[in-house]
């Protein structure tokens, strides 16, 4: 009985060890789990700046150059009007007298001026004869050329003064709505005050940037405008000498290259992306960079799988450059999200 048991226990032993170790080989093996990877270079990219902005209609603010009283309003508001439509009118009675003035001013220099050209012309003849002397015909040079110089001066006073007397008459300097007529009939206006705003066709989209950020964004600039589902490009045409004096920021409008292409409404907001300078670093797509609390990537190493905390510094598109990776590192871009770090990996396709 006692032989009995003893074979029983040595077999149950056997057993168990035996067991032991198929579990301990049944540790041992390791899933590797499949991942597509990028190998990480340094590579050059546009820098683009992002801000958002409004959309906004071709606002054209018309003023005098010189005061004058309100003589005729030939428009009303909300009218229609095309490029060369009359607007507004000055009292002209005052230019008319100008110009007249300024005409016959540079008619009588203009005689003045043939007359001592024709009296220096005889005095060289003279002169040649040794009729006078050479102090003579210098003062005779002298006042020639004076008074060419006045009558030159009379023809830039005449040219002055008509366009005064053209400007005194405003014209639509495009197609578009009247949406404000400031003065009336009779009023008594400053030169560079407003009289009359007309809303434009066409859009442009404007932006108000940092001080900093001007140093990178000039007139001329390549910008790329988000339009709901467009992507329109456009180029910086206008930038605000002072800047705001509450925010301390600068406006700056984008005409874009295809009005026509536009589907927006006024105030719209709308993501505008400005293309400055050209920089090299490591880019890598945004939307293979997580966060949880700190942004990261997942990176092959050593076959395992490893979060590395990066820093985003600039953007250009879709990509970022960012500090925290160096040449060569294997970016994982397929096979992250369903495992965790540490866990062994196989590669599967590597991009260049």
């Amino acid at each position: 009985m006692k032989n009995s048991l003893r074979i029983v226990f040595i077999i149950l032993g056997i057993f168990a060890l035996f067991s032991c170790e198929k579990a301990k080989k049944e540790i041992k093996v390791e899933n590797e789990f499949p991942v597509e990877v990028k190998l990480m270079k340094n590579d050059k990219r546009i820098r683009q700046i992002e801000y958002f902005g409004i959309i906004s209609s071709k606002i054209i603010n018309y003023s005098f150059l010189t005061p004058g009283r309100v003589e005729k309003i030939f428009i009303n508001k909300n009218q229609h009007v095309t490029k060369g439509t009359k607007l507004i009118q000055l009292e002209l009675k005052g230019f008319q007298l100008a110009l007249n003035a300024a005409k016959n001013q540079e008619k009588q220099a203009e005689i003045a001026y043939i007359e001592s050209k024709n009296y220096y012309k005889k005095l060289k003849k003279t002169f040649k004869t040794g009729g006078i002397s050479g102090a003579d015909i210098e003062k005779a040079k002298l006042d020639r050329d004076v008074k060419l110089q006045d009558w030159e001066q009379s023809k830039i006073n005449k040219e002055s003064k008509i366009d005064d007397f053209n400007q005194a008459t405003l014209l639509a300097k495009t197609d578009g709505i009247v949406s404000d007529i400031i003065p009336t009939v009779g009023e008594l206006i400053d030169a560079g005050a407003e009289t009359i705003i007309i809303q434009g066709k066409g859009f442009f989209a404007e932006a108000a940037l940092s001080q900093k950020d001007l140093e990178f964004i000039k007139q001329g600039t390549k910008v790329t405008v988000e339009i709901k589902n467009q992507k329109l490009s456009g180029e910086v045409t206008y930038i605000s000498t002072l800047p705001d004096l509450q925010t301390f920021r600068h406006t700056v409008k984008i005409d874009f290259n295809n009005n026509s292409s536009i589907k927006a409404t006024i105030g719209l907001t709308v993501k505008i992306n400005f293309e400055t300078d050209t920089i090299e670093g490591i880019w890598v797509p945004l939307k293979y960079i997580s966060n949880n609390g700190q942004d990261f990537v997942n990176l092959v190493e050593n076959d395992r799988l490893r979060k590395k905390t990066v820093k985003i510094i600039d953007f250009s598109g879709e990509e970022v450059r960012i500090i925290g990776l160096k040449e060569n590192d294997k970016l994982i871009t397929k096979g992250a999200s369903s495992i965790k770090e540490g866990y062994k990996v196989k590669i599967i396709k590597q991009e260049l």
